[in-house]
Formats: C-alpha cells, sequence, structure tokens
C-alpha cells in the first residue's frame, strides 16, 4: 500500500516534477528525502500506532518493554549512518564536474556534523533528565540529525548543519516525550525521528539557505543562488520558499497520513491488524519461532555483582 499508492504520489508532487516543484515559481526544497521519505513514513506510521494501540502492559509496567540488546541497536545505527553517505551525498547524482565533487564533499561534511550534534546533544539531554547514561537515546539521536539534515545538506553551510541537528535532538527529545505523555506506543521511537525530526529537516531546508538572508535563495541550484532569465540573482524569494516548505510539510502529513488512518483502520476492521492477548503475553517471537526458549527472556536478571558473586561461591571448595 505505502509503496503502490502513498509513496508514488508524493514523489511525483516533488522529484517527479509535479505541482511542489513549480508552486510560487520557487518550488520545494528537499535534496535527498526529510519529507519525501523520513515525514511520509513517519506520518504513515505514526498513524499505525495510534490506531493499534498500546501493547498490553507498556504503560503500567514499562521495565518490561526496555530494549535488551544496546550492542546491536549500535551495531545498526552505525549501519545506517554509514548507509547516509551514499543516501545524501549520492543524491548529486553526479560527478562530472569538480563542482558536483565540491557539493557531495560539502554534503557528506553537513551529514557528519548533523549526526554527531544530534547524537551528542539528545545523550546529553536524556542526562540531565534521568541522571543516567542512555545509548539507546544517543543512537536515536543520530539518526535524528541524520533525518534533519537530509533536506537540507545540499543548499545550506556547516554552521548551519550543526544549528539543524542541534534542534532536531530538541525536536525529536520532545516528540518522545510527548507520545509518553499521550500514551502513544511507538516502540522504537519511529516517529518522532522520521516523521517529527522529517518536518523539521524540510523547514530547515528553507531557513538556513545559502542565500543572502531571506533575499537571495540558492534551493537546488548548490552553491549558486537561483537566476533570473538575465543570469542575476532572483531577490525577494526567500520568505516565498520558506513558505513553500511549510506547504509541502502540510501536504505530505495530509497525503500520508489520511491513506495510512484509511488503510490501518480497514485492517483493524477486519481483525488482521492486532495479534490476540495471548500472543502478546508469550512474545511473537517465542510464539512463531523455533526453538521458542532462543528468545525468551527472563522477567528477571542478575546484576553484575551478584553474577560475580555467585560464580565466586561456585568456584570456592566446600568446606563441609
Amino acid at each position: 500500500f505505502m509503496t503502490s499508492f502513498i509513496y508514488p504520489v508524493i514523489v511525483a508532487w516533488t522529484w517527479g516534477g509535479g505541482w511542489l516543484s513549480k508552486i510560487f515559481e520557487v518550488g520545494y526544497m528537499d535534496f535527498a528525502g526529510s519529507g519525501v521519505v523520513h515525514l511520509t513514513g513517519g506520518v504513515s506510521g505514526l498513524a499505525g500506532t495510534v490506531i493499534l494501540g498500546p501493547r498490553k502492559g507498556r504503560f503500567s509496567n514499562p521495565e518490561e518493554f526496555e530494549c535488551h540488546n544496546l550492542p546491536l541497536v549500535v551495531l545498526g545505527t552505525f549501519a545506517l549512518w554509514f548507509g547516509w553517505y551514499g543516501f545524501n551525498p549520492g543524491s548529486t547524482l553526479t560527478m562530472k564536474s569538480g563542482s558536483d565533487g565540491a557539493l557531495a564533499a560539502q554534503v557528506a561534511m553537513n551529514t557528519t556534523l548533523a549526526a554527531a550534534t544530534g547524537g551528542i546533544t539528545v545523550f546529553m539531554l536524556r542526562y540531565f533528565i534521568m541522571k543516567k547514561y542512555d545509548v539507546g537515546a544517543l543512537c536515536n539521536g543520530i539518526l535524528a540529525g541524520l533525518v534533519s539534515i537530509t533536506a537540507g545538506c545540499g543548499n545550506m553551510e556547516s554552521g548551519s548543519a550543526f544549528a539543524t541537528g542541534l534542534i532536531g535532538a530538541f525536536v525529536y527529545q520532545a516528540a518522545s516525550m510527548l507520545l509518553q505523555k499521550l500514551h502513544i506506543d511507538d516502540p522504537v521511537d519511529a516517529s518522532p525521528v522520521h516523521g517529527f525530526c522529517g518536518a523539521w529537516g524540510v523547514i530547515a531546508a528553507g531557513l538556513f539557505d545559502w542565500g543572502r538572508g531571506i533575499d537571495n535563495y540558492h534551493g537546488w541550484s548548490g552553491f549558486g543562488c537561483m537566476e533570473k532569465d538575465d543570469g542575476g540573482c532572483q531577490t525577494g524569494i526567500g520568505g516565498t520558499a520558506i513558505g513553500v516548505q511549510f506547504i509541502m510539510v502540510l501536504a505530505i502529513v495530509a497525503w500520508a497520513g489520511t491513506l495510512s488512518g484509511i488503510g490501518f483502520s480497514l485492517l483493524k476492521i477486519t481483525g488482521v491488524l492486532r495479534y490476540g492477548t495471548h500472543v502478546e503475553e508469550e512474545g511473537i517471537d517465542s510464539h512463531h519461532h523455533s526453538p521458542p526458549k532462543a528468545y525468551a527472556l527472563e522477567s528477571k536478571s542478575l546484576s553484575p555483582s551478584k553474577v560475580y558473586s555467585t560464580m565466586t561461591s561456585e568456584t570456592q571448595p566446600s568446606t563441609v
């Protein structure tokens, strides 16, 4: 449904040269997909999790739903971060000239700065809030920075990329806390990362454009300004361009949110959206995979000190 009806229409509006690419004779700016890819997926995921409802016991016993394999979380995050260098710099689409290569290098630098800034900022925010080090938050902060910079990585300087990642970290943290406050169960914070930060990334691409203030605007022109027919820079279009970015966000939210809501609602009505209570209590992994013991997590775990004391007592000779 996503790949047949939702994504293709949004791509046709934007990368396909549709109405958003021509609106107000300025057009949108989304270099590698903060809106086209991430906002679309994030809004659709949010619609799904709202309609599905929280997992049984999610907010009454939250400690039972904490992530249990942080090494894999970190490994997956770095795999995504590495792949983003194909996603963002690769969106230059060509390397036939020196300026193309310079633009790809600028995009790579902006991507790195935003990701690192987002990760460190969320890590610090969580420490101030919880007084504990949260590696999972660090990983989601990295992704928040990456999503935030994806739209504007090709039309802003490095200082603006830093600001984009910094603000993106606050957007992610605020959205994550908002969903928990509303008891919306998003298991991996996908909608705060991709939806909310995707929207911020689209807006940031307009706010932090290379152009001088809101007078000139670069957009898709890279290091150069958008030109008039006589070759001079168009003037007074920066404010219009920012407005177009907001329109793009609203259009994507309306289309993806509406169609996803309809799709998930139909699945819920027909009874195929959610497993039964007994499956939730047992766990989907152990219910569907063999051997089930390989996927079972003990509800009570020993602390490192208790593990050490147990091992020591077992190795000491008996005095009886």
